[in-house]
C-alpha cells in the first residue's frame, strides 16, 4: 500500500511501485504527496524525516492559506514556497467563484474543470516547471522529496500528474493514484460541507454538491489534458517545451528514478 497513515495530515502517499511501462515502476522512496502538512505531530515528523527520509516539502498553496494554516518549525528539511496561484509571487490569483456561491474572504469555491482548465496559463505554467525541476532535483540525487497544496487534490494532483508523466506513466495509471485522493477526502466530510456552506452563503443543499462536485474525479484531469492539447500540442510537446525535459532529460530522469 503506498497510502501514508499520518496523525496530523490527510491524503498523504507515495509513487513508488507506480508503472511506467517497458517492465519499469517509480522508484520507492522518492516521491510523496500529500494535504498541507500543518498539523504534524511529532510521531509524523518521525516517519516523514526520519524513516521515509524526506529533505524537502514543496508549497503549492497560495500566500494567504500559507497564512491561515502555517506549516512552522520545519527544521529536518527544506521548504520550498512555489505556488501556482499567488497574487503576490506569480502575479495571478483565482478568483472565479462557482455558480451558486461566493467569494470569502479570499476563499473560493471553484468550478473544477474550470479550475483544472485554468491551470494552463503561462504564469502558472512557468510555475510547474519549477516545481517539477525542484522535485527531479532531489529525486534524482536519491533525495525524497514531497509536495502539497491545501487538501493535496487539485495541484498537487496536477503536479503529480506531470512528474508521472515525464517518467513515463500512462494516464489511466496517474488516474488510478489521483482518484486515491477520495478515500481521504471522504472522511473529510464533515469539515468540508463546514467550509462550502459558508461558500454556498448558508444554502446547506448546494454546500452538499460542492462537496461531492469537488471529490476528484476523471473529468478534472479531463479538463487539464484537454487544455495541455489545445494550447500547447499536447503532453509531450508540454514536457518538451514548457517544462524543458527534453527526450534525453527524460531517459536520464528514468534511469534515476524508475527501477
Amino acid at each position: 500500500m503506498r497510502t501514508i497513515e499520518l496523525e496530523g495530515v490527510q491524503n498523504a502517499r507515495e509513487l513508488g511501485g507506480i508503472a511506467v511501462g517497458n517492465g519499469r515502476a517509480v522508484a520507492p522512496g522518492l516521491f510523496f504527496r500529500s494535504a498541507a502538512p500543518a498539523g504534524l505531530t511529532d510521531a509524523d515528523r518521525r516517519l516523514l524525516f526520519e524513516q521515509l527520509g524526506i529533505t524537502c516539502l514543496i508549497d503549492l498553496r497560495c500566500g494567504w492559506e500559507r497564512e491561515a494554516k502555517p506549516v512552522v518549525g520545519i527544521t529536518e528539511a527544506e521548504v520550498r514556497h512555489i505556488p501556482f496561484y499567488d497574487l503576490e509571487k506569480v502575479g495571478i490569483e483565482y478568483t472565479e467563484p462557482g455558480a451558486g456561491t461566493k467569494v470569502v474572504g479570499r476563499d473560493v469555491a471553484c468550478d473544477p474543470p474550470r479550475f483544472y482548465r485554468s491551470l494552463v496559463n503561462p504564469l502558472t505554467v512557468g510555475q510547474m516547471r519549477r516545481a517539477v525541476e525542484c522535485i527531479f532535483a532531489h529525486a534524482a540525487a536519491g533525495r525524497a522529496v514531497l509536495w502539497h497544496c491545501s487538501g493535496g487534490k487539485d495541484r498537487a494532483g496536477v503536479l503529480t500528474a506531470l512528474v508521472l508523466s515525464v517518467l513515463g506513466a500512462s494516464r489511466e495509471d496517474i488516474l488510478d493514484d489521483y482518484l486515491l485522493t477520495n478515500e481521504s477526502r471522504d472522511k473529510e466530510y464533515d469539515r468540508l460541507f463546514a467550509r462550502f456552506l459558508k461558500l454556498a452563503d448558508g444554502d446547506a443543499a448546494r454546500a452538499r454538491e460542492l462537496v461531492f462536485s469537488h471529490r476528484a474525479t476523471p473529468e478534472n484531469l479531463g479538463a487539464f489534458y484537454g487544455a495541455v492539447d489545445e494550447r500547447c500540442g499536447g503532453m509531450e510537446a508540454f514536457i518538451d517545451e514548457q517544462l524543458g525535459i527534453g527526450s534525453e532529460r527524460r531517459r536520464q530522469l528514468r534511469e534515476a528514478c524508475t527501477l
